[in-house]
């Protein structure tokens, strides 16, 4: 005999706690995030179960495979990154048709797996050089002149001419 699954909130939860609520333990729900927001599915334990169709989206965080409608395993991930208007629009569909369906019951906890901004780059204004820092310790990144426009991360003023006006999206005087 199974034991109730009634919605429980789990506020913010790792990938890895996510990993467990994949239908594998019949005690726990069948949990499957969508845009980081974690949906309780196991009122369709038909479709997202162990043996149903979706039951690889459970447990994970089903992003970019609902918005590619690829079941490949490289794509069984949150990452929207990359993705094109049509399927973020595609994504979106879904996100909409699970808020409507499933009941919301947490969100994936953030990793800050990328330094900040400001732990990578430190701008001098006294030389104008761009230093790259990397453990407390600056490593020198500085580009020279002929780099290109954009050397030691200054960019070029581009000064208007007499007849330089812009109109809509693509047309230039």
């Amino acid at each position: 005999m199974e034991a109730s699954l009634e919605p429980l909130q789990l506020g913010e939860i790792a990938e890895e706690e996510l990993k467990t609520y994949d239908g594998s333990d019949p005690n726990k729900p069948l949990l499957i995030a969508i845009k980081g927001q974690v949906f309780d599915v196991s009122s369709s334990k038909r479709f997202y179960g162990p043996n149903g169709p979706y039951g690889l989206l459970s447990g994970k965080d089903a992003s970019r495979v609902l918005a590619t409608m690829s079941f490949e395993e490289m794509d069984l991930n949150g990452d929207i990154s990359s993705l094109s208007l049509l399927e973020l629009d595609n994504l979106n569909d879904w996100e909409n048709t699970f808020k409507s369906k499933y009941v919301r019951v947490g969100t994936i906890k953030k990793i800050d797996s990328l330094p900040a901004v400001r732990d990578i780059l430190t701008y001098d204004d006294d030389d104008d050089d761009t230093k790259r820092v990397e453990d407390g310790r600056p490593v020198n990144a500085a580009k020279s002149v002929e780099d290109g426009p954009t050397a030691a991360g200054r960019v070029e003023q581009r000064q208007p001419k007499e007849r330089d006006y812009w109109f809509g999206c693509c047309l230039r005087l």
